[in-house]
């Protein structure tokens, strides 16, 4: 007999989640990209998504008729998804940051997953029914799924501290703190992690109004909207330009003898000073340590050196000294009278009005209004 499947709208939308998410999932674990140690742990967690959509397909189109004891496979690995996620987050903000051996606690709640999973089995070889239709899974899993919710909610909090922690020292340092800031990223964690809240009420109605017996089919939109939020956030993480961590100064209270600046390094500061000035580096601002390296021809961590030990600045610092100064130089000249300071500051490589008043008073003193007010006063000789 030829097999025979029903295929309905689900199985059709099941079956474009399963092939989009495998190929984000597939190309974030293999891609060579800057951030490929942080995107193979969200890779990961696409593909963990994706068996369990296999999983609820594989039900839907009844495939235990044809392949009674498919339903042995092990495709759900719900509890790894929280820590998983975590260790993207953790990776993405911290590129120095490795898994080490005493931190794989973190997935230890798959091992009780795994062993409801055997205890399924040997229900169902004993009785000849799927997995899903046994004693086993009735009792169990719903206690999975909620332990699959609070896992992910406490994860995804402490992911979202980690990034706004993150992108407040970001915001402290670097002029263009839009360009390696995650808010996109974060408002995405919070509609997953909204998703996978919307199970409680789903599953205590189920469990304590129905005695467990809605059904599979009444969780398919809530599959469907899950498998589509991660693969949306998989989808940006690979497609948009690359969140590019760079190093963030940190102060310094006491110098040792290895930080003190060689001859060789000063010689480079002011080599380096004469490249910005000739070229007008600062201009663009779009500006980061990466791309002036590029245009330098030098390794970032050279050229991190070279700022901080030979100009005794740090990056955000030195660009933003030229940056001020070339606004003097136009709220000075006759030319640009008719500019506003805003068309000004803009002109000279800021791209916020905030950072532009912000640095402009830390570094001159006063506001740019005021300093170009005292200009005006000031009667020519």
């Amino acid at each position: 007999m030829k097999p025979q499947f029903g295929i309905n709208l689900y199985d059709l939308l099941f079956f474009a989640a399963i092939f989009v998410g495998a190929t984000f999932g597939f190309l974030l674990l293999f891609a060579r990209r800057i951030n490929q140690g942080a995107n193979r742990f969200l890779g990961l967690v696409l593909l963990t998504i994706v068996l369990w959509i296999v999983w609820v397909a594989a039900i839907d189109i009844d495939l235990g008729r044809y392949s009674p004891r498919w339903s042995w496979w092990p495709l759900q690995y719900s509890l790894t998804i929280g820590p998983l996620l975590y260790f993207y987050v953790r990776k993405l903000t911290d590129p120095a940051w490795h898994i080490r051996s005493r931190e794989l606690w973190h997935l230890s709640p798959l091992l009780p997953e795994q062993a409801v999973q055997l205890l399924q089995i040997r229900e169902s070889w004993q009785t000849q029914q799927p997995t899903y239709n046994t004693t086993v899974f009735g009792l169990w899993n719903p206690v999975l799924q909620l332990g699959a919710i609070v896992s992910v909610t406490v994860y995804l909090v402490l992911s979202l501290k980690r990034l706004r922690a993150f992108d407040r020292d970001v915001a402290g340092q670097l002029s263009d703190a839009g360009r390696y800031q995650s808010r996109w990223l974060q408002r995405l964690l919070v509609l997953f992690g909204l998703l996978w809240l919307a199970w409680i009420p789903y599953t205590l109605v189920d469990y304590v109004v129905y005695d467990y017996r809605l059904g599979i089919v009444s969780y398919y939109p809530l599959y469907l909207l899950l498998a589509f939020m991660t693969i949306w956030i998989g989808a940006e993480s690979f497609l948009r330009p690359e969140l590019v961590i760079v190093a963030v100064d940190k102060p310094k209270t006491v110098a040792t003898e290895a930080e003190a600046p060689t001859p060789g390094l000063l010689e480079k500061g002011r080599w380096l000073r004469q490249q910005l000035e000739a070229n007008l580096f600062y201009l663009d601002a779009g500006l980061t340590l990466r791309s002036l390296a590029e245009d330098l021809q030098l390794h970032p961590n050279e050229l991190s050196r070279i700022i901080n030990l030979g100009t005794g600045k740090n990056f955000n610092d030195l660009i933003n000294e030229y940056r001020v100064n070339e606004v003097i130089r136009k709220m000075k000249d006759p030319a640009y009278d008719r500019i506003t300071l805003l068309g000004i500051a803009f002109d000279s490589g800021f791209n916020s009005k905030t950072t532009f008043n912000r640095t402009f008073k830390e570094m001159v003193g006063e506001t740019p209004a005021s300093f170009k007010n005292g200009l005006k006063r000031v009667p020519d000789l």
